[in-house]
C-alpha cells in the first residue's frame, strides 16, 4: 500500500473520502434524537431512566476515545491504519442492529450494552476517518474544502435521516419498522462506501510512535477549542433531546410532525453549508463560528417570549438549522490547523490523538445533555406519560429548550472570539 502525501486529490478520491460520511450520518437522528422517547414508549423505562442509561453509555464510551487516541495513529497489523476503520465497522454493525428493535423485556442493560457496542465501533471508524484529513490536505483552504465536502455528504445523510421518520409516517410504518429499515439501509450503504474508500485512498501518512498525551490539554489553542466544542455541543444536545417534546408537548402537533421539522432543519443546514464554506475563505474561521453561534442564540432567545405557533417555530428551525452547517464544518477545519501548527512548532504530528480529544468532549456534551435535559424537565413539573401537561410544565419545557442553549453558546462565543493566531500563513483571527 502506498502512503499518502499532501498533494491534490483526484475527484474520484474526494468522492471516496466523502461518501462514507453519508452512511455514518444516516442513523443519527432516530438513534440520537428519537431513541430516548422511543425507548420510554416501548419499554418499561421512564424517560429519565433512559437518559441515565444513555448518559452512562456515553461516559463509558470515553474509554473508546482513549483507546482510539492511543492506537489509531499506529497500524493495525498488516491492514495499516485503515484496519481500525474495519474493526470499528465490525463492532458498530451489531450494536446498531440490537438498538433498532429492543426485545419485549429489554431493560437498561440492553440499552447500555448495545449502545456501548455502537459507540465504540463508531469511534474506531470516526477518529481515523476524520484524522485522515490531515494527511490528505495541506493548508486551511484545502482542509476546509475537503472537510466541507465530507460534511456536505454527511448533511445529505442527516437530511435523509430526518426524512426517514416522516416517510415512515406517510407509509404507515411502526416505530420499530422505522428503526429497522433505516438500520438495513445504513449497513448496506456503509459497507459499500467504506470498502470503496479503503480501496481507493492511500494509507494515512506514517506518524510518530510515541504520542504526547499532554498536548491534548497543555496547548492553549487546543484547550480553548475543546472547551468551546464541549459548550456548543452541550447546548445542541439539550435542544435535541427536548425537540420531540417541543413538537408534541408544546406545539401540540402529531408525532409524525417531528420528522417533518427535522427534515426542514437539516435541509436548511445542507443549503447553508456552501455559504459557510465560502465565508470561511473570507473571514477568520473562529470568528465566523462565533457569528453562527450568535445567530442561533438570537433565534432561541425569543422563542419563550412568543406564543406556541408552528409558523414561528418553523422560522427558529430554519435559522438554527442554517447555523448547524457552521457547527459541522468549521470546528474540524480549525482542529486541522491546530494539528498542523503543533507539527510546525513542536515537530509532533498526531492527528488521531487530537481528533480523539475532540470526539471525547463531543461525547461528553452529548452524554451530559441527554442526562440533564430530562432531569431539568422533571424538576420543571413535566410528568412522563401524562395525557396533558400543566401550563407551567409546558413553559418550563420551552425555557429549558431555548434559554439553556443560549447561555451555553454565549459562554462558548466568549472563549472563541479571541482565538489565537497560529502562524503568519494562517491568520485565524
Amino acid at each position: 500500500m502506498s502512503v499518502s502525501t499532501k498533494s491534490a486529490l483526484t475527484l474520484k478520491q474526494r468522492w471516496a473520502y466523502s461518501l462514507p460520511a453519508l452512511a455514518l450520518a444516516l442513523p443519527t437522528l432516530p438513534f440520537y434524537i428519537l431513541l430516548p422517547v422511543y425507548y420510554a414508549q416501548v419499554t418499561s423505562l421512564t424517560l429519565v431512566q433512559v437518559g441515565g442509561w444513555l448518559m452512562l453509555a456515553r461516559l463509558l464510551d470515553t474509554i473508546s476515545d482513549a483507546v482510539a487516541a492511543r492506537c489509531c495513529d499506529r497500524p493495525l497489523g498488516g491492514l495499516g491504519r485503515k484496519g481500525w476503520v474495519i474493526l470499528g465497522a465490525l463492532l458498530a454493525a451489531p450494536g446498531l442492529w440490537g438498538l433498532s428493535a429492543p426485545a419485549e423485556d429489554a431493560g437498561g442493560l440492553w440499552l447500555l450494552g448495545f449502545s456501548t457496542l455502537l459507540y465504540t465501533g463508531w469511534t474506531l471508524i470516526q477518529i481515523p476517518y476524520t484524522a485522515w484529513l490531515v494527511s490528505l490536505a495541506d493548508g486551511p483552504r484545502e482542509r476546509l474544502r475537503l472537510s466541507s465536502g465530507r460534511e456536505a455528504l454527511g448533511m445529505v445523510g442527516l437530511v435523509l435521516s430526518a426524512a426517514w421518520p416522516a416517510l415512515g409516517g406517510w407509509l404507515g410504518w411502526s416505530a420499530e419498522q422505522v428503526f429497522r429499515y433505516l438500520t438495513l439501509t445504513a449497513l448496506i450503504w456503509g459497507g459499500i462506501s467504506l470498502v470503496w474508500m479503503l480501496w481507493v485512498l492511500p494509507q494515512p501518512a506514517a506518524l510518530q510512535e510515541k504520542l504526547n498525551w499532554r498536548s491534548l490539554f497543555s496547548l492553549a489553542p487546543q484547550r480553548r477549542l475543546l472547551l468551546v466544542w464541549w459548550l456548543n455541543g452541550l447546548a445542541n444536545a439539550v435542544a435535541a433531546v427536548l425537540f420531540p417534546l417541543i413538537i408534541s408537548g408544546w406545539l401540540l402537533l402529531p408525532d409524525q410532525s417531528r420528522g417533518e421539522y427535522l427534515l426542514l432543519y437539516f435541509s436548511a443546514a445542507l443549503l447553508a453549508l456552501p455559504l459557510w464554506r465560502w465565508l470561511g475563505h473570507k473571514i477568520a474561521q473562529p470568528r465566523l463560528w462565533c457569528v453562527a453561534m450568535l445567530l442561533a442564540i438570537a433565534a432561541f432567545a425569543v422563542l419563550p417570549l412568543l406564543p406556541a405557533s408552528a409558523s414561528i417555530y418553523l422560522l427558529v428551525v430554519l435559522v438554527t438549522g442554517a447555523t448547524l452547517g457552521a457547527d459541522l464544518a468549521l470546528p474540524h477545519a480549525i482542529q486541522a490547523t491546530v494539528v498542523s501548527w503543533e507539527h510546525r512548532r513542536y515537530g509532533r504530528l498526531q492527528p488521531a490523538l487530537h481528533y480523539a480529544g475532540a470526539s471525547l468532549v463531543i461525547k461528553l456534551s452529548l452524554g451530559v445533555g441527554v442526562g440533564i435535559a430530562p432531569l431539568l424537565l422533571s424538576l420543571g413539573g413535566w410528568q412522563d406519560g401524562a395525557v396533558e401537561q400543566t401550563d407551567s410544565a409546558r413553559w418550563s419545557l420551552v425555557v429549558i429548550y431555548s434559554w439553556v442553549p443560549c447561555v451555553l453558546k454565549g459562554v462558548a462565543v466568549a472563549f472563541m472570539w479571541r482565538f489565537p493566531k497560529l502562524g503568519s500563513a494562517t491568520q485565524l483571527c
